[in-house]
């Protein structure tokens, strides 16, 4: 057992109120092992108490938990900034699943950072995990569900005839108000992630009403279009993937991941294996290799495919080894393209628009 798991299973022998029992149930998390803990470390026992009487009002949870209406409104202040609450139309509410919740505290300002929290957070997604993996080895699933799809670089796709608006970023970002730059939660919660140290943590936007709810809430940085364009731009450097939910609607978020600590590509390491599945839609499109301008210098295959679709050849027409791309396995990420030094990659158009789902419709991933 590492420090990490001897971490989490000495919080999860802590005894700890039935409220934070009723917080997991209420967002469908009843079975989970590890969602009362998660709760546990984002909300003291008073602002779970007041957590589980909403969205009743004020004035009414003061009442009835003896406290003052400004002592419950500034709990609820804090726990707004932490992520557990949102407003709406009938008053406060909790966050609607745990999914959410990853995001939103994972993604909260440093000065709300837990590591009790990211290590429970940690376990409870892989927990998730599992059970999507439980669910289709006992046939109550055909496929993985794939909530995320990837969304290609800019620069790789901007010249392309039939780029759709919700998978360019430029058109994702044009007439999007506000937008907002934040933390990765995936990189907060993953701390010992391999890629520590070495690429940004600043690499999630959101953009719209989402944008706003975390502006407001102090763990968005406001952006321009251009701002943003420049940041999405200044990451091409690193080997991230753009990934959004999928679906043919316009994004309200746009994540850059790496492979190591994302949890949709952690759980692709597993369903890859076990079903050959993603747990990832792919984009619509492919980068290709013109063998000819390729110098065989081997950036693609050593840094900056994140699924190993990238293989060295051996052509008898130029005696050397170059590079290729093995077409099954390209997720369309176009990181390939636009890193490479000889200009030999380019991308591919050659999955038709109904690839990606219209909302409402199982985000099961196609070929």
């Amino acid at each position: 057992m590492d420090k990490k798991e001897k971490h989490i299973e000495q919080l999860l022998s802590k005894e700890i109120d039935p409220v934070y029992k009723e917080l997991a149930a209420k967002i469908g998390e009843g079975n989970s092992r590890f969602m009362p803990h998660v709760f546990e470390t984002l909300a003291n026992l008073e602002q779970a108490k007041i957590t589980n009487e909403l969205p009743r009002p004020v004035e009414e949870i003061a009442e009835k938990l003896g406290m003052s209406k400004e002592t419950v409104e500034k709990h609820i202040q804090i726990l707004f900034e932490r992520g557990l609450l949102f407003p709406g139309k009938t008053g406060w509410h909790l966050t609607r699943s745990w999914g959410a919740l990853h995001d939103s505290a994972g993604a909260s300002h440093p000065k709300h950072d837990n590591k009790d929290f990211f290590d429970l957070a940690f376990a409870k997604s892989m927990e998730s995990n599992q059970w999507q993996i439980e669910e289709v080895k006992e046939g109550k699933k055909q496929k993985i569900r794939e909530i995320m799809r990837v969304i290609p670089r800019w620069e790789s796709i901007k010249d392309i005839p039939g780029v759709l608006p919700h998978e360019d970023t430029s058109a994702i970002l044009k007439n999007a108000e506000p937008i907002a730059q934040m933390e990765c939660a995936c990189k907060k919660i993953y701390r010992d992630r391999d890629c520590e140290g070495e690429i940004p943590t600043n690499t999630c936007f959101t953009i719209g009403r989402p944008a706003q709810y975390n502006i407001d809430r102090g763990a968005g940085k406001t952006l321009s279009y251009g701002e943003a364009m420049a940041a999405m731009a200044a990451f091409d450097k690193y080997p991230l993937v753009h990934l959004t939910g999928n679906t043919n609607q316009m994004p309200h978020l746009l994540c850059n991941c790496h492979n190591c600590c994302c949890g949709v590509f952690i759980r692709t390491v597993d369903t890859k294996k076990l079903f050959n599945q993603l747990s990832l839609a792919k984009s619509r499109f492919i980068a290709v290799v013109d063998a000819e301008k390729c110098k065989g210098c081997g950036l693609c295959l050593n840094e900056r495919c994140p699924v190993g679709a990238i293989e060295m050849k051996f052509y008898p027409e130029y005696n050397e080894e170059r590079s290729t791309i093995n077409a099954e396995e390209c997720i369309g990420c176009g990181l390939c393209v636009v890193s490479c030094p000889s200009g030999a990659r380019t991308m591919k158009l050659i999955r038709p628009p109904d690839h990606i789902p219209a909302p409402g419709s199982e985000p099961y991933a196609t070929a």
